[in-house]
């Protein structure tokens, strides 16, 4: 049997609701606000609260409702809020929009029904609750401001023209009605001097239309009523220690003070909420805990408040601003109640529309801001929030697009980077990059550009875990990839990749946007960033440092998007603050291997496109290459763990050209050169008896005299105990020694942390110095029999490692020296570092052998193996 509720609405108004058992109370908020006429693009601003008396004036107490409780359910869960004698059909609720949107001007260009609704909540507000205290000037100017709102609501009912005619307002009553009398007797005017000042007042505000008089009244009634925050009283951490102010809004976000008059700190973005939690603090006391999960945090924050009801309002509040931001489900896990999402997110169907259906960009972008039509809030940014809306162009159907409404309070720079970023993104045209179809121009300024309906990466990773294989992941790098190379092509640097900035337009396709950081620069160019936000965790180290911002820089920001493609969406550094950062990327730490990621890509972030030095990064159109391989090798079902890299020739530091065609005299003083300072160093490792690093060419002069080396080759001639198809005995050796040398390193790598002790890890340097002896050594043989050209190109490839072990030996004797200095680590992590890249170079030394017993294969250098 279906029951009566009653909905009370601002200016005295009611609405009667019937619900039954099924009845939710979201579901009651739409039937309201759809009677009144607030379009479903506000509906998350709005909330319900339950009365405990029959009218919002004497309903005492009140409860903020959850939107997934059943309307049957509240008499049970609520009963200690109303009065025992009461019906269920005597349920009262008031209709409030409790979650501010950041700009009024806004919410007057997306739902201007919302908008008066704001205005008329806060007024009321004002003359309940504080108009006692204001100034007799405000008092007076925000009473003409209503009496002049009023009498044009009156005449525009009546189709009267739309001007106020003073001489028709009572004065008096005017004034009784909208000015406290505390205020009136306060004032030391006489009345009818005071009656002459409200009739200029009236006079002033009456051509204003009433949008403008909305504008200046909510701009005086925000510094008296402070609409836009709602403040607590609550300890940080557990426990009622030392007490504070806790703020919640849209501009402080969730932020605290110690008192009035202390500044404000931020403790997080209501945007980055994941989970809410209430629990009792203890079984005796009245003190409720909120657990608060922020992504970004390993830890929850713990915010204590004085009762369980303070806590479920504040609980309300934080999940109220997040569902409006994130266009997601509610995170408060209220007790009772199981995970739910809004009646929206069930009801969407995605309509997959193809890319040609998007509008051409034509020479003029301008379009009428009335062919426009603004659906709901689905993102937010730095220089405004983003909408689903219509364009619908006169003699042609309506498209779906999405429309960046840009803030109102934007300075002129910011305003100037718009207009930038649609000034670039027009002139992209790209399978992989976002469209812009036009702008309105007029204040504020609307870029309508094509819709991708999945929305962004990050989420859709998050929300689609079970249905996306690996060769989706990569897909999506891929593209994302191609789109940058696009950029670059056109010398522009994007500076803000990131997953957050990638759309899923369908399951196969995503696209690069936000173009609102963008610059156009030669190739090898740096910029230097002067203002602004920056997204320090996806930065890399030249940015956060000196703000230079390069195609280099784009790599870096790339390979952290591909991690957290790789990682499900995961935000990378996550525990760790923005300011240390950079101390552990210049100390060697780097992002940690995702699950499932194939050890070959990984060790190409990491040495390659995560380099500290710009210049040593790959291109885009060489990752390209690279990822087009990883994408190829996946769909031909090729495990992860066996996954190998083609890359670009020129990113191995191997020569590549033909030996025989170098000048004579260059390239011999190239190697003189290496000799003389391979002696020098051979005479500083003598010197440390602890930590001889070894020098290949002492090695091979050794070999050559005498001392080959005495080790035995299997007798079934095979490599781990596999037929070797005929390869040489000495080649298996010296897979082997290589394999030795990379394993070393591996262990090194895998048990290197802060707290390892210098005895083990001075071992383990040993352990790597010993294989690398032995790797030479057995590559002895085989090198006298190769070819001199090969030959030469295998030595030069010596003098790369010989190289890398120099200063290997170097930064050891640096541990040595700064054993007890903060230094310590940093030098330590420098050693592994370089042990990595020799471990690389090793594996190219194999390849130059056993490239020599095969027909047609790829120069060496074309394979970076997965080491």
């Amino acid at each position: 049997m279906d029951s009566i509720a009653r909905v009370f609405t601002v200016g005295n108004g009611c609405k009667a609701v019937r619900y039954d058992e099924e009845t939710t109370v979201e579901r009651v908020l739409q039937v309201v606000l759809q009677g009144i006429g607030i379009a479903a693009v506000a509906h998350a601003h709005f909330a319900l609260r339950l009365l405990a008396g029959p009218s919002p004036r004497t309903a005492g107490d009140h409860v903020w409702l959850h939107p997934c409780l059943l309307i049957s359910n509240l008499r049970h869960t609520y009963a200690r809020f109303l009065p025992s004698s009461a019906c269920p059909q005597e349920l009262s609720f008031e209709l409030r929009l409790r979650f501010i949107p950041q700009s009024a001007y806004e919410l007057l260009l997306t739902e201007s029904n919302a908008f008066f609704y704001l205005n008329e909540q806060v007024f009321e507000d004002f003359l309940g609750h504080v108009a006692w205290k204001v100034n007799l000037e405000a008092a007076l100017e925000l009473a003409a401001l209503k009496v002049c709102r009023d009498c044009l609501e009156k005449q525009a009912k009546s189709c009267l023209d739309h001007k106020v005619d003073t001489d028709s307002i009572d004065v008096d009553a005017a004034m009784q009605a909208f000015i406290p009398k505390t205020v009136l007797c306060s004032a030391n005017t006489k009345p009818s001097a005071l009656k002459r000042q409200f009739v200029q007042l009236l006079k002033k505000f009456a051509p204003l239309p009433a949008t403008e008089s909305v504008l200046r009244s909510l701009s005086i009634l925000i510094d008296i009523v402070k609409f836009d925050v709602e403040v607590f009283k609550a300890s940080m951490g557990v426990g009622w220690a030392s007490p504070v102010d806790l703020l919640v809004g849209p501009e402080v976000g969730l932020s605290y003070r110690i008192n009035e008059r202390c500044e404000i700190s931020r403790l997080a973005e209501l945007r980055s909420v994941l989970e809410i939690i209430i629990r009792k603090m203890e079984q005796s006391s009245e003190k409720a805990i909120v657990q608060l999960k922020i992504s970004g945090n390993a830890q929850p924050m713990l915010i204590t408040v004085a009762t369980h009801d303070i806590a479920e309002s504040l609980a309300h509040l934080i999940d109220g601003y997040q569902m409006m931001y994130n266009q997601g489900s509610s995170v408060y896990r209220m007790k009772g109640l199981e995970r739910c999402e809004s009646a929206d997110m069930r009801a969407t169907t995605v309509i997959h529309r193809p890319h040609s259906s998007v509008p051409g960009v034509s020479h003029d972008l301008r379009i009428r801001r009335e062919h426009v039509t603004l659906k709901e809030l689905i993102g937010g940014g730095q220089f405004g929030n983003v909408y689903r809306g219509t364009l619908a162009d006169p003699g042609a159907p309506p498209v779906t697009v999405a429309v960046k409404v840009c803030k109102m309070e934007n300075e002129p720079t910011d305003t100037q980077l718009i207009l930038q970023e649609s000034h670039l993104m027009k002139n992209l045209q790209h399978d992989n990059i976002i469209s812009l179809i036009g702008v309105c121009m007029d204040a504020p300024m609307w870029l309508v550009m094509e819709l991708a309906p999945l929305g962004e990466l990050r989420q859709y990773l998050q929300s689609n875990r079970a249905s996306l294989s690996l060769t989706s992941l990569f897909l999506y790098s891929l593209q994302v990839a191609r789109a940058i190379c696009y950029l670059h092509g056109k010398s522009l640097v994007h500076r803000d990749i990131a997953a957050r900035n990638v759309l899923v337009s369908t399951p196969k396709c995503v696209k690069l946007t936000d173009f609102g950081l963008s610059r156009a620069l030669d190739y090898d160019a740096v910029y230097t960033a002067s203002r602004g936000k920056l997204p320090i965790k996806w930065l890399a180290p030249e940015s956060i440092n000196y703000r230079e911002f390069s195609m280099a820089s784009d790599i870096w920001m790339y390979g952290v998007c591909v991690w957290e493609i790789l990682s499900w969406g995961a935000k990378p550094w996550q525990g760790v603050a923005n300011a240390d950062v950079i101390t552990r990327v210049e100390t060697g730490a780097r992002l940690p291997c995702p699950d499932g990621c194939p050890v070959a890509l990984y060790n190409y972030l990491e040495l390659m496109v995560w380099a500290l030095q710009p210049a040593k990064r790959p291109t885009a159109k060489e990752i390209v290459s690279v990822m087009e391989s990883i994408h190829d090798q996946l769909k031909k079902h090729v495990p992860p763990e066996e996954i190998h890299l083609i890359r670009p020739a020129q990113n191995v530091p191997v020569l590549l050209t033909n030996i025989s065609t170098l000048p004579n005299l260059t390239l011999w003083r190239t190697l003189e050169e290496q000799k003389r300072q391979g002696e020098e160093d051979d005479k500083w490792l003598d010197e440390q008896e602890d930590l001889t690093a070894y020098d290949p060419a002492e090695e091979h002069e050794r070999t050559h005299n005498g001392f080959a080396s005495t080790s035995r080759t299997a007798s079934n001639g095979s490599i781990n105990g596999k037929p070797n198809g005929g390869i040489s005995p000495n080649l298996v050796l010296v897979s082997r020694a290589v394999n030795a040398v990379t394993e070393a390193v591996d262990r090194l790598n895998n048990t290197f942390n802060v707290n390892m002790k210098h005895d083990d890890f001075v071992s383990s340097i040993r352990d790597i110095t010993s294989k690398l002896r032995e790797m030479f050594a057995e590559s002895t043989d085989v090198l006298g029999q190769m070819p001199e050209e090969r030959r030469k190109e295998v030595e030069m490839t010596e003098a790369l490692i010989g190289n890398d072990m120099r200063q290997m030996g170097k930064v050891v004797q640096q541990v040595v020296d700064n054993t007890n200095n903060p230094s310590y680590h940093i030098y330590r992590r420098e050693v592994v570092r370089i042990a990595k890249e020799m471990a690389v170079n090793c594996t190219n030394f194999l390849s130059l052998f056993e490239n020599r017993n095969r027909v047609k294969l790829p120069d060496f250098r074309a394979v970076l193996s997965d080491c």
